[in-house]
């Protein structure tokens, strides 16, 4: 929902900036999940058409800023793939409710669960958009 979420609204904004959506664990060529594709659309946010995509094929070294949501997907980026932490941030950094506060997966968690991830992630983007230095 994220990358789903950024790409719209850097769209929006006009802004030109590749958006990657990607796991730590290898999960290639998996669907997107139901709930996910079914929460966009609720939110008319277009969903991204593609499988599942693991960090390793992305172009790494052209990233400027890696966003996760929970700290273990940081630990990873760091400790397998070499990512600067300077580079990472927690995306409920931008949480005006809880800043900081870790955006658990939804996954299987029902409807509202989605609604609420949802919710909380559109809501970090868009402060992230509001305030980051990252972008041109």
């Amino acid at each position: 929902m994220a990358h789903a979420i950024l790409a719209a609204e850097a769209e929006k904004r006009g802004l030109q900036i590749d958006v990657y959506s990607a796991g730590v664990y290898d999960f290639r060529g998996e669907s997107a999940i139901d709930d996910t594709t079914r929460t966009c659309a609720m939110f008319d946010t277009p969903a991204p058409a593609e499988v599942a995509t693991w960090v390793r094929d992305l172009p790494i070294n052209a990233i400027d800023r890696f966003l996760v949501m929970e700290q273990h997907h940081a630990d990873v980026l760091v400790g397998s793939y070499g990512i600067a932490p300077e580079k990472i941030s927690l995306l409920g950094e931008f949480d005006l409710e809880e800043p900081g506060t870790e955006i658990a997966d939804p996954f299987s968690r029902g409807r509202a669960v989605y609604e609420k991830s949802y919710r909380q992630i559109r809501d970090c983007i868009m402060r992230y958009l509001d305030v980051t230095e990252d972008l041109p």
